[in-house]
């Protein structure tokens, strides 16, 4: 019997139109112009730009690649040292705490759509006193963002637990991000928990290492994984789906 869920967050519970991350990108980079404009640092908006695809290089190559992740206030220097060497250490005070503000809010901004049936789900389990967690990697945008995010769309009170990667330094398919979750669930065995994602490698395969039922969520021309306990093509049918298991 499964007595737990863990939802991953992009492409599971919320998704995003690709005009619309276009859009939050260039409220972060000018937030990032004005932080070193406002540090003496007379540079072009295409210098910002690029210093910023330059760090998603660094990002990928240091962290991303290897399953860890720097924390949000980390991220934030490395892409001003990307932009400008020793930029980091020019932004400080008010002019820092703006900038983490304008780097880490444009989802809130310019908010993603909860994916099809998400809502539903998450209440349907809920009600069902299946207990729910997040368990997630994020990317520009820090955990503590998702989880305003989740409060505005009514659904952060159904989660007993909140794993980010920026916040736990792991990232899937690590076993620690799930366990930061797990623990708070309470006692469990993995055999009673089931973690549903997007990935076939972070989510499928990350929530089987650990033993953990994988469920693969699917839609579109996405290839469900063949590694998968149950794949999900439609939220709103997961609680009902769950007696398969």
């Amino acid at each position: 019997m499964i007595r737990a869920v863990t939802f991953d967050f992009w492409q599971t519970l919320a998704d995003d139109a690709p005009d619309n991350l276009a859009a939050q990108t260039r409220l972060r980079l000018e937030a990032l112009h004005a932080a070193v404009t406002d540090a003496g640092l007379a540079l072009e908006p295409a210098e910002v730009e690029a210093g910023y695809q330059q760090s998603q290089i660094l990002l990928e190559s240091r962290f991303w690649t290897r399953h860890r992740d720097p924390g949000f206030p980390e991220q934030v220097a490395l892409v001003l040292e990307c932009i400008a060497p020793g930029a980091a250490a020019r932004v400080t005070g008010s002019a820092w705490e703006r900038l983490l503000r304008g780097y880490a809010e444009p989802v809130l901004r310019l908010p993603p759509v909860l994916c099809p049936g998400a809502a539903d789900a998450v209440r349907g389990l809920a009600a069902r006193g299946v207990a729910l967690a997040v368990v997630s990697n994020t990317g520009r945008t820090p955990g503590s963002v998702l989880r305003r995010y989740l409060e505005r769309q009514g659904l952060v009170g159904h989660f007993r637990a909140l794993s980010f990667s920026d916040e736990v330094g792991a990232r899937k398919p690590e076993a620690e991000i799930f366990r930061r979750a797990l623990d708070k669930l309470g006692p469990l065995a993995p055999g009673e928990v089931a973690h549903i994602g997007d990935n076939p490698d972070a989510d499928v395969d990350g929530a089987r290492a650990l033993g953990l039922r994988a469920l693969h969520y699917v839609t579109g021309q996405r290839t469900a994984s063949s590694r998968a306990d149950l794949v999900i093509g439609d939220l709103a049918a997961l609680p009902a789906r769950l007696a398969e298991l």
